[in-house]
């Protein structure tokens, strides 16, 4: 049996929150898997996260959000699609992952059960797996290890000892469950920068949430006070004076909650100057001295330049002045370093991951590590080594076109591209692991096109 294992797919309910972009083409590449198949949807497969509901665990309302979610029309045809992949014979095992912890429910299983559209005995091969251990498994005798990611992501680590549901630990409740601070953040700024302010690029930058809330400031520092001044959050305090504390400052001492703004901040270079004028558009009181316009534009497009330049290397998805883009897969060393040690650890040829949105590819002496990338939209991005005018157009682009309108967009588009990683078994033993994209234009021949592939051996 093959094994196709996707990541992030962020599966909405409706178009005000809806990041999902492969309403069409994920059915479809679905549906030509026509032999039995395993499919693995490894990590935030739905998103409960994107909704106006409060961030509680609460059974009845997981069940309401679940069946919003299976109600829509993108999501209930990817799920009616995994029936089908039941239906002849496959597997599909669901992952848990940061944004859709609520899938370790019973109850929010059965709405998911539902949406398969098939027989209940066909329907009750659906598999959901917690993520608190890594998902083995064995290919040609190849040993692939799965996992999100959030385990290494302080962030956005769920708390599975406090997890209800199948598998859980005795004695864990709802009660005592707490989101993760990436979860809180999601709720409490990125989806109002996105429901109030139309920031639509906010959500396509998670996890990266640090990221999302400074490029909002860039393209809009009115929207970001007045959505602070909401909350209980100080973002005079997280952006500069955090910085500006003492070196004996205890970290343990009471105060507000660090949500890292200030030392991501601090990656901009920002001169006193723009520091103050930028601490002044945030303020509630005016400065003493006259405002430097300049300088806060300044200030603005530095901003921007660090975090959403961080963001195209991250990602990866990196366009020159020329337009013409290109994609390095190669992971960070930190992911490298992680994926070694989940190798050496439980004796895995590969290791897939996900999380990022960002996919990876890399062989070497201690294995296969891979990231299958996500489903959702990207954003194009001016290279982070382009000029400040290229940035500054870019940025009010954004200021104008805040929402993405399709109809607007000249410098800051969406773009696709659908990846995942195919392994299969050897006739000679082991697997072939491949990354591989998904190449669905509006005219056929579809195609599913090898980025990179490799022969893992037998364990």
């Amino acid at each position: 049996m093959r094994t196709v294992i996707l990541s992030d797919l962020h599966l909405g309910n409706g178009p005000e929150y809806e990041i999902f972009a492969g309403a069409r083409e994920l059915p479809e590449f679905l549906d030509t898997q026509s032999e039995p198949t395993r499919v693995v949807l490894n990590g935030d497969a739905v998103d409960f996260l994107m909704n106006d509901d409060p961030l509680v665990l609460d059974t009845q309302l997981a069940v309401e959000q679940a069946q919003a979610l299976a109600c829509w029309p993108s999501t209930a045809d990817v799920f009616a699609a995994l029936g089908r992949i039941l239906a002849r014979g496959g597997e599909v095992i669901i992952r848990l992952g940061n944004h859709d912890i609520e899938l370790a429910l019973a109850e929010v299983q059965t709405v998911f059960r539902e949406a398969l559209r098939q027989p209940p005995e066909i329907a009750a091969r659906l598999a959901f797996m917690r993520g608190d251990s890594p998902l083995l498994l064995d290919v040609g005798g190849a040993r692939l290890l799965m996992a999100h990611g959030d385990h290494t992501d302080n962030w956005n680590k769920v708390e599975y000892a406090h997890l209800p549901g199948p598998g859980a630990p005795t004695g864990a409740a709802a009660k005592d469950y707490q989101y993760a601070a990436g979860s809180v953040l999601v709720k409490t700024l990125l989806n109002p920068l996105k429901a109030r302010y139309s920031m639509k690029f906010a959500n396509l930058l998670a996890p990266d949430f640090q990221g999302a809330v400074l490029a909002a400031l860039a393209v809009n520092p009115s929207a970001v006070k007045l959505l602070f001044q909401s909350t209980s959050l100080d973002i005079l305090w997280q952006l500069f004076r955090k910085s500006r504390m003492p070196l004996n400052f205890d970290p343990g001492e009471p105060g507000p909650v660090d949500l890292g703004l200030a030392s991501t901040l601090d990656g901009a270079g920002l001169s006193n100057v723009e520091r103050e004028e930028l601490e002044a558009a945030l303020s509630d009181t005016a400065m003493s001295f006259d405002g430097d316009e300049g300088a806060l534009s300044q200030a603005r497009l530095k901003v921007a330049r660090t975090v959403l330049g961080a963001y195209a290397r991250v990602q990866r998805l990196i366009v020159g002045q020329s337009g013409e883009r290109h994609f390095s897969l190669e992971p960070t060393n930190e992911e490298t370093q992680e994926a070694q040690r989940l190798a050496e650890k439980f004796g895995a040829g590969a290791v897939i991951s996900g999380h990022t949105h960002a996919a990876r590819w890399k062989v070497d002496s201690s294995g296969v590590y891979a990231n299958s990338g996500t489903w959702i939209w990207l954003m194009r991005l001016p290279s982070p080594d382009a000029s400040d005018e290229i940035w500054a157009d870019f940025l009010e682009e954004l200021q104008r076109n805040p929402g993405l309108d399709p109809a607007r967009q000249h410098l800051a588009k969406l773009e696709k591209r659908f990846t995942g990683i195919l392994a299969e078994p050897d006739p000679k033993g082991g697997a072939t692991v491949s990354l591989v994209q998904w190449e669905h234009p509006d005219d056929p021949p579809r195609t599913l096109r090898a980025l990179a592939s490799t022969h893992v051996p037998a364990a």
